[in-house]
């Protein structure tokens, strides 16, 4: 397992280093596999896929409520996290 954790203003002034941690964090193999994963979310241009993807979805969605509004309410969210 590995983890990772970002905050900045206030919140990032909450934690000091070993606060957010994990008994395997760090171990030189959860290490190798996240960063590959990063390289490969990076150099393959994932983000844009997801832009796309979630637009397709809330399109759908739309289309969807639209057809039954009276079974479904709005759709919300952002790119794949999406509810309606």
């Amino acid at each position: 397992p590995i983890g990772a954790m970002m905050a900045k203003g206030e919140a990032a002034e909450v934690f000091g280093p070993g606060d957010h941690a994990s008994t395997y964090g760090g171990n030189p193999l959860a290490c190798a596999a996240g960063l590959a994963v990063a390289e490969y979310l990076s150099e393959h241009d994932i983000l844009e896929n997801v832009r796309a993807r979630g637009e397709q979805l809330a399109e759908g969605l739309a289309d969807i409520t639209s057809r039954y509004p009276s079974v479904l309410g709005e759709v919300r969210g952002w790119r794949l996290l999406r509810g309606v």
